[in-house]
């Protein structure tokens, strides 16, 4: 996959690192009721309030839109007036239609944090973000159109030339939506200006950017990464990582926080655990309530180190329907590291060395 990130800010900024931080319809079907809806004031409150300070571990729990991962198949980038578009409606329905954009908006019904991984990313990588997307339920754009029987996938067009598609009953789930704004911003170009898809709990090639088109197909459409191998279900699993501390710090005596993110995917994060002898003891970790049920956990683990020794960091997540995250080989090239074809799984873990200042 063609993908262009870098090492994200928000803790360089504040001087302790960077960030490592882009299905069955069964686990579709709202087993997940953790979070309350926000209303609007609350999502935008959120957004103003920049670095959050969890049990002493300084994170932005929002990715700013400039530092968000970004993941193209190719080199296009389109470029979309967003005065003449349409999207058109297709395929197996009663009564074709298109839309422009004043008739999204008026539409716009959803307003939600939903953090995207792109399924390249290896094991503690930063092609991962949390954000703020506001828009229209794909379900209200697709009942419209009176649907046929028989449908097998709602197929995604872009205006790069690229597709992909997901199950036609997750397309009628309330949590898939169409997004036009990020973190109260029109879509910045690189991000699908001027429509998204957003599907909540799957990697990011199936929220297809710069959307133009949407067909109802009767046959198992397969999209581009497919073709090529990648999973077609792209279920993101339990995963975690560590931010704080970056690999060979060196950590003084006393008090140190150890910090970092965790995702759930469809079931959200129950408990997160992490180990300083290399996994052979776990103990549990503190976590912050998420901004959504799709949206990324803050974790924090109060340590006291008081000898000069080489410590092995590594943390792993449970999800609430009691599955803890898998454990896996950790190798360098993106095609041994276990991303292929179904998305990196496995354990982070940071080597660090504790001393006497």
């Amino acid at each position: 996959m063609k993908r262009e990130s870098t090492r994200r800010g928000f803790l360089k900024r504040i001087g302790v690192g960077a960030l490592g931080l882009g299905f069955g319809v069964s686990v579709f079907e709202g087993i997940y009721q953790f979070a309350e809806a926000l209303t609007d004031e609350e999502a935008h409150a959120l957004l103003r309030k920049g670095t959050v300070n969890f049990m002493g571990f300084m994170a932005q729990e929002i990715t700013p839109n400039e530092e968000f991962y970004i993941t193209n198949y190719s080199s296009t980038i389109p470029n979309v007036d967003a005065d003449t578009f349409q999207l058109r409606i297709e395929g197996l329905v009663e009564k074709p239609y298109t839309l422009t954009m004043k008739d999204l908006q008026t539409m716009r019904d959803k307003l939600d944090f939903v953090t995207l991984q792109c399924i390249g990313n290896p094991l503690g990588g930063d092609a991962i973000g949390n954000a703020l997307w506001e828009g229209v339920t794909l379900r209200k754009i697709i009942e419209k159109a009176m649907p046929k029987r028989g449908l097998v996938k709602t197929v995604f067009f872009a205006e790069d030339g690229y597709s992909d598609s997901i199950p036609y009953p997750l397309s009628l789930s309330e949590d898939v939506f169409l997004a036009f704004k990020m973190n109260g911003k029109d879509l910045p170009k690189i991000h699908g200006y001027p429509l998204r898809v957003i599907v909540p709990g799957i990697y990011g090639m199936k929220n297809v950017k710069w959307l133009s088109k949407i067909e109802l197909v009767n046959f198992d459409f397969k999209g581009y990464w497919e073709k090529k191998g990648w999973s077609d279900e792209a279920i993101i699993p339990v995963k975690s990582q560590i931010l704080m501390p970056m690999e060979g710090k060196k950590i003084p005596f006393g008090h140190y926080v150890i910090g970092g993110l965790a995702y759930g995917g469809r079931y959200g994060i129950s408990k997160v655990q992490v180990s300083l002898d290399g996994g052979k003891k776990w103990e549990d970790a503190d976590i912050k309530k998420p901004l959504s049920k799709w949206a990324w956990t803050l974790w924090s683990y109060q340590w006291k180190p008081l000898k000069e020794n080489r410590y092995t960091i590594k943390v792993r997540g449970f999800d609430r329907s009691g599955k803890v995250q898998e454990s896996g080989p950790l190798k360098g090239h993106l095609f041994r590291s276990g991303s292929f074809p179904d998305g990196a799984k496995g354990i982070h873990s940071v080597g660090v060395t504790a001393q006497k200042t």
